[in-house]
């Protein structure tokens, strides 16, 4: 999604929902911000990119990237399908990513 009229920041009320994933204290935390809309459903973003190379894998225009937001994951309904949302993207996208590059 490359819409920017969607991302406008009119659409938003200014609050926000901080997202984490971590299995145990020793595995790295990791935060997303989830963005509420003034419809009341949130935009999951995520911008904690360890490397330039995995953030260049977001930035084209198959995805929706801001420098200050990040790449946006996808819009949910509830605190708890954002939280779902974010670790289900963490262990299929993230994990593996850091793995490879490793």
């Amino acid at each position: 999604m490359n819409n920017h009229d969607y991302f406008n920041d009119e659409n938003y009320t200014g609050n926000h929902l901080h997202v984490d994933k971590w299995k145990y204290e020793f595995t790295p935390y990791i935060e997303a911000i989830a963005w509420v809309r003034k419809d009341s459903s949130m935009d999951l973003f995520f911008n904690d990119f360890a490397d330039k190379e995995f953030q260049a894998l977001f930035s084209d225009k198959e995805y929706y990237y801001n420098e200050l937001m990040g790449v946006f994951l996808g819009n949910v309904k509830t605190n708890q399908k954002v939280f779902k949302m974010f670790r289900n993207w963490v262990n299929g996208v993230l994990y593996p990513f850091r793995k490879r590059a490793k």
